[in-house]
């Protein structure tokens, strides 16, 4: 009996360090940082969605809570996609490249955000003009001050025309820039055939996007058009994304 339960004593405490050994050795391979980072995120986006209301839609707070969301969707998809090894190594580079089209297009979101949170998607109801000139009167300074005090009530905007205009044309400017910016990113990823995928996805949804925000100019905005140019945005961040968390995979 004495030798059984020695025995049975001896076979719990080796699975006990077999356990501990498998813990300690893939302990250094979960993230830990990114995690409690979207956590904190999550937490801030409901104060966000809280302040929304009471603070009566106060654009600064507004944008903040979509860049918020695209933020938290951005870093759940890098947390979860884990591609494989490419065959052939990515040309020098185009890390950097990448790294610049993501920082490129989170701008063009932040742009995009700052007019739906004031109201100038339809400042300019013309294309390629605006307002039937390339460079109509605009107000810098107050379409970009983030900041006009408590208790105004911002549903429909506050902002006079030409403070609206500005920031339509800077968005406008922003989505061509944007446009160059990743369809040279998509074409020096497709010279590799690894990562042919990952830049046809990129190019396909920043040609969409793009057209799809000149149609919602002349169609006058209409409401599923608008949520179509969010939601594709969103598509379009995820495929930088995915691109950028592909040519990082070692070789």
């Amino acid at each position: 009996l004495r030798s059984t339960r020695r025995q049975r004593q001896m076979c719990i405490r080796d699975r006990a360090l077999a356990v501990m050994a498998w813990m300690r050795r893939h302990r250094s391979d979960q993230p830990v940082i990114l995690p409690t980072v979207v956590l904190g995120l999550v937490i801030f986006q409901a104060l966000l969605g809280m302040w929304t209301v009471t603070l009566l839609l106060k654009p600064l707070v507004v944008t903040a809570h979509l860049i918020g969301g695209m933020t938290t969707l951005a870093l759940l998809f890098w947390l979860a996609r884990q591609p494989a090894r490419p065959a052939q190594a990515p040309e020098p580079g185009l890390r950097a490249f990448a790294l610049f089209g993501l920082v490129i297009l989170a701008i063009q979101i932040l742009l995009g955000a700052w007019v739906s949170t004031n109201y100038a998607a339809l400042a300019c109801p013309d294309f390629p003009t605006c307002q039937n000139s390339f460079w109509p009167p605009m107000d810098f300074a107050t379409g970009f001050d983030p900041w006009h005090g408590l208790g105004i009530d911002y549903e429909g905007g506050i902002l006079h025309n030409s403070a609206r205009v500005a920031i339509h044309v800077t968005h406008r400017i922003g989505a061509l820039v944007t446009l160059v910016v990743l369809l040279w990113l998509a074409i020096r990823a497709s010279k590799n055939t690894a990562l042919g995928t990952a830049g046809g996805l990129v190019m396909g949804a920043v040609i969409l996007q793009f057209m799809l925000g000149i149609i919602m100019v002349v169609t006058q905005l209409p409401l599923p058009l608008a949520v179509a140019h969010n939601g594709i945005a969103a598509l379009l961040l995820l495929a930088v994304v995915n691109l950028n968390k592909v040519v990082r995979v070692e070789n």
